[in-house]
């Protein structure tokens, strides 16, 4: 069936390529001489997430108000070491997260006049506020955030959704994300096709037969989509 469609994961994916925030804001932490182990910066960060998820003023944000709030939460459970620091890390995180996204959208740039484009996240609610202030809104058909919609990925109705929304069936449509459980096996799930963005070293994939492509950058898509289009 021919491919009409490519939908894509936000974090991890298009703000910066097999990277999730959870992993860069560590890695931040730690160049700027914070000792944090995985274990001790992970409850951290996920009472950022669902502090960002709860309040509705996230909603509202642009990205760097949002990677503000998810840093002060962050700081608010590590103490002062980390507090001491909190903005250097939410300016290095959106330095890095700008420079994705130009390249996310020269790469989407490329591939909107063969396809449709769509974005299915699990974010806050701004995830159509933050994909505008980067210029990639206008090549969208799509966008579906998961705390505007009431579903989260894996679930496969957010999916559905998306794809009613660019009007075509699951496999006309290739979804493109950097988590197996939520991106690929969720997208595989509802019936789409996947390309599953891996970092490197490429992470031990648990399931091969619901991976039809397995990609290192954005950069490779267009080869891809050429491919399925004949």
């Amino acid at each position: 069936m021919r491919l009409r469609a490519v939908l894509f994961d936000f974090g991890g994916t298009l703000d910066g390529p097999a990277s999730h925030w959870l992993d860069r804001f560590l890695a931040l932490y730690r160049d700027a001489g914070v000792d944090l182990s995985f274990e001790r910066f992970r409850p951290a960060f996920d009472a950022a997430t669902r502090a960002a998820y709860a309040n509705p003023a996230v909603a509202g944000m642009d990205l760097r108000a949002t990677v503000t709030f998810h840093t002060r939460h962050q700081v608010a459970h590590l103490g002062p070491a980390a507090a001491a620091v909190a903005d250097r890390i939410a300016d290095a995180f959106l330095d890095r997260a700008a420079a994705a996204l130009a390249a996310s959208r020269s790469v989407l740039e490329l591939l909107r006049p063969h396809v449709a484009l769509g974005v299915v996240s699990n974010f806050y609610g701004n995830v159509d506020r933050v994909l505008a202030d980067n210029g990639i809104a206008p090549l969208l058909d799509a966008i579906v955030d998961s705390n505007r919609v009431g579903l989260r990925k894996p679930a496969p109705g957010i999916f559905t959704l998306a794809l009613r929304r660019v009007g075509c069936l699951p496999l006309e449509a290739l979804y493109v994300g950097d988590s197996f459980n939520n991106d690929i096996a969720g997208a595989w799930g509802a019936g789409l096709r996947t390309a599953w963005l891996v970092g490197s070293p490429p992470p031990v994939c648990p399931d091969p037969l619901i991976v039809d492509h397995r990609i290192h950058a954005l950069a490779e898509l267009p080869a891809i989509v050429a491919g399925a289009r004949g």
